[in-house]
């Protein structure tokens, strides 16, 4: 059965702590996904990833996955340097590559199953990325995910090649079972728009992970499941309908003026979350 799970991502923006954690078990959360990258964690920190892994031990918690860097500090992200397994130079995909490959390292040592990838830059910055740059890089993942028993998950993003059908249509060209799908339903909802259903239906039997968020069509919220446009109910039919058994992690952005435990107290309350199978367990 699928378990529900919190993503880091709530956190992305100041270094991970014990109190963070402690507020996801408090939730009801016996998962979280980790967000590998900086100032939130260092995976090449081995301190901080003894740390962390001391943490989630003291409170039960699982990481059965994590997001890889799709940047190497959140502040050169906000000036538009974003790490790309597809950039169209072969020195940029090089790169990606290699902060993706410490990660795999670092988080198959917390027996992280499956890593997050995203395909190329986001948005207008993924306009000069291509499928061909993105292959030759995922080539060179793949022993390394086959050697650490990890997942290769491709999140499907607003951008050029981030679409649902350009998503299936890598995983399927790829053809190699430890690269598979993250369907990201706010992502679909902001791309495909009325047709978010069969976008839906087109990742789920691809899928190995799921990032659950709500926004208005127009912008990437990150709200709670329900805040917003997003047709949930479709979302589950389509997971249900292909058997998928991966996690169900929400991936919520911060508020202004809430602390987590407010928010994610909100977010166990919840209707979609009960249909994930949390309830109202905080």
């Amino acid at each position: 059965m699928p378990m529900p799970s919190l993503s880091a991502h709530l956190f992305a923006q100041e270094p991970l702590t014990f109190g963070h954690f402690q507020a996801v078990a408090e939730a009801g959360f016996g998962q979280v996904e980790l967000w590998a990258m900086k100032p939130n964690l260092d995976c090449g920190d081995p301190a901080a990833m003894s740390r962390l892994k001391r943490w989630l031990a003291d409170l039960s918690l699982e990481a059965p996955s994590f997001h890889a860097p799709f940047y190497t500090h959140l502040d050169r992200a906000r000036t538009g340097n974003w790490l790309s397994l597809a950039h169209s130079e072969p020195e940029q995909r090089l790169e990606a590559i290699n902060e993706i490959q410490a990660s795999l390292i670092a988080m198959a040592n917390l027996d992280a199953r499956i890593a997050v990838l995203h395909p190329s830059a986001p948005g207008s910055a993924g306009e000069g990325d291509t499928a061909d740059g993105f292959m030759q890089s995922i080539e060179r993942l793949i022993p390394i995910a086959e050697h650490l028993n990890l997942t290769l998950a491709v999140e499907n993003i607003p951008a050029p090649l981030g679409g649902a059908e350009q998503i299936g249509a890598l995983i399927e060209r790829i053809g190699h079972p430890c690269v598979r799908a993250c369907l990201d339903s706010g992502h679909a909802f902001l791309t495909e728009g009325e047709a978010a259903p069969e976008a839906f239906r087109r990742l789920a039997p691809l899928a190995a992970a799921t990032h659950l968020h709500d926004n208005d069509g127009e912008s990437d919220g990150h709200l709670i499941p329900g805040e917003g446009q997003v047709p949930f109910p479709a979302l589950w039919r389509a997971l249900d309908e292909t058997g998928y058994e991966g996690p169900l992690t929400f991936e919520l952005r911060p508020r202004e003026n809430s602390d987590y435990a407010s928010h994610l107290n909100e977010l166990a309350q919840a209707a979609p979350l009960a249909a994930a199978g949390l309830g109202n367990s905080s």
